[in-house]
């Protein structure tokens, strides 16, 4: 199963070929002409990428968890673990349980029909439509059920062309829900110009290290594509989401302080 995974990653990286700009330098990054030894590294014994980080399963939105004052929606990357991966989703949900508490954040990954396959990438949309409607489904069980909580979203490569193609569609008493995003190693980003379509630019970081070859256009994967969770993107990635549920929290407790002057 390794072997079927390097082959694939790596006919990938081959058959989209691109001019890339110098890798940055960052402590603890691999080589970037080590693309199959970066790879075998963050391979597991299932053939899963999975850079170590966890919980890997979250499903405190489709379980009977107690609604939260937040709630964070990720879908991982190609062949990444479970329905939250072992790389920046876990890093993401970690830090908002911390920063808020455990039961104020509930986190939930997309999984189900969303099975993150590599063939999946090659699509016009960059995943498949599938994925699409089970992220839906996460967006949507979220609001019905915790229809007072703050969502804030992620993604992680292909993970990226989900909510691309989820969020932007959703109906508009759902966005109104979405407080920001954090997009890592963005397979659409050139493609969608570093931004969600239909949604607003401002509530959405895309986190693309100049190295990262899916980035620019084609799936060109790099060493660049693995860095996120080791050179402090998904921290800062992190700090972005905590500011926006803030600056939405500050905002819904002036509009709460302006009714109850009103009535005075």
């Amino acid at each position: 199963m390794r072997y079927t995974l390097l082959a694939a990653l790596a006919g990938v990286a081959t058959a989209h070929p691109m001019a890339l700009p110098q890798e940055k330098e960052t402590i603890g990054t691999p080589p970037a002409n080590n693309l199959l030894g970066t790879i075998a590294k963050l391979t597991n014994s299932k053939g899963e990428l999975d850079g170590g980080w966890g919980p890997k399963v979250r499903n405190e939105i489709i379980e009977s968890t107690p609604c939260g004052k937040v709630t964070f929606i990720f879908a991982r990357a190609s062949k990444e673990p479970a329905n939250m991966g072992g790389s920046v989703g876990p890093i993401i949900c970690n830090g908002l349980k911390k920063a808020y508490g455990q039961a104020a954040v509930n986190c939930q990954g997309v999984g189900g029909a969303y099975t993150a396959g590599i063939l999946d990438n090659i699509s016009a949309k960059g995943t498949s439509a599938t994925a699409v409607r089970e992220a839906t489904s996460m967006f949507t069980k979220a609001v019905e059920k915790c229809p007072n909580s703050q969502i804030v979203f992620g993604g992680f490569s292909q993970g990226t062309a989900v909510m691309h193609g989820t969020v932007g569609a959703l109906p508009a008493n759902i966005k109104a829900k979405i407080v920001g995003g954090a997009l890592f190693g963005d397979t659409r980003n050139t493609q969608d110009k570093s931004q969600v379509p239909n949604f607003p630019k401002e509530k959405v970081h895309v986190y693309c290290d100049k190295s990262d070859g899916v980035c620019w256009g084609t799936l060109n994967v790099t060493n660049g594509h693995f860095v996120y969770a080791t050179d402090g993107s998904a921290e800062q990635g992190l700090a972005f989401l905590k500011g926006k549920i803030d600056a939405a929290k500050g905002g819904a407790a002036a509009e709460k302080k302006r009714s109850i002057d009103a009535m005075i």
